[in-house]
């Protein structure tokens, strides 16, 4: 039996943005998206609630399948982009262990591993740090 799976987007701007991104209104959702106690502020406002949509709403951007959202792709390809410029990697190669670092499942697991949408914890550090971060653990011996 598969397990049912929610991706949290964050407070409600977040949701609201992902919404329109994909053309979907709350509705409109198989599943109506579920909340969670969570403190977050947003252009400095505080929001107690944090939104999750399932899983199988979420549809891959771009070269990235771990990318849910057009902001995600950006990000992802920014990371390439540095690994591209600093580190000499090819831009396949690059794409590659981006791909490596969030969406590659072990054997059996779903793909993407990850799901980087809304208001994701990725974004705590910087695409400097995270070009760096990967290509330490992905690129060097």
């Amino acid at each position: 039996m598969a397990v049912s799976s929610w991706v949290a987007v964050g407070p409600r701007p977040y949701l609201d943005r992902f919404l329109r991104e994909y053309r979907l209104t709350e509705a409109g959702l198989a599943e109506r998206p579920r909340t969670r106690p969570a403190r977050s502020w947003v252009d400095g406002e505080a929001f107690d609630v944090e939104y999750l949509v399932h899983e199988s709403v979420l549809r891959s951007y771009g070269e990235f399948p771990c990318a849910g959202d057009a902001e995600a792709l950006a990000f992802c390809e920014e990371i390439a982009d540095l690994m591209v410029s600093r580190y000499g990697l090819s831009r396949d190669a690059a794409v590659a262990v981006v791909n490596r670092q969030w969406s590659e499942a072990e054997p059996g697991e779903r793909e993407p591993r990850m799901w980087i949408v809304g208001f994701d914890i990725v974004y705590h550090e910087t695409p400097e740090y995270w070009a760096e971060f990967i290509a330490n653990r992905h690129c060097v011996s």
